[in-house]
């Protein structure tokens, strides 16, 4: 695969103005790339969009689960630890 002329800043950057209303031909003519290209380029920032969003939503669910997950253990071991200490109190 050949090496890109342009970083991943410079596409961000020309994808930002074709969605800002700069028609992809006169985008196309400014960058020396084809509409191909732009098109292609738009099709790839949407699915890092896609995946980003994706990951953010599956790693909230986990922490969510997490959270619960450490009151249910925590409500344990005070219910535990207030059982033990009655209990060592009782045999004094």
């Amino acid at each position: 695969m050949a090496k890109s002329r342009f970083t991943h800043d410079q596409i961000m950057a020309v994808i930002h103005e074709v969605s800002a209303g700069l028609p992809l031909k006169d985008a196309s003519k400014k960058y020396g790339v084809s509409t191909t290209t732009l098109y292609r380029w738009r099709v790839k920032l949407a699915n890092k969009k896609l995946l980003r969003r994706d990951r953010l939503h599956s790693l909230q669910t986990e922490n969510q689960r997490l959270k619960r997950k450490f009151a249910e253990l925590a409500l344990d071991y005070t219910s535990l630890r207030a059982a033990l200490i009655r209990e060592g109190a009782e045999e004094c």
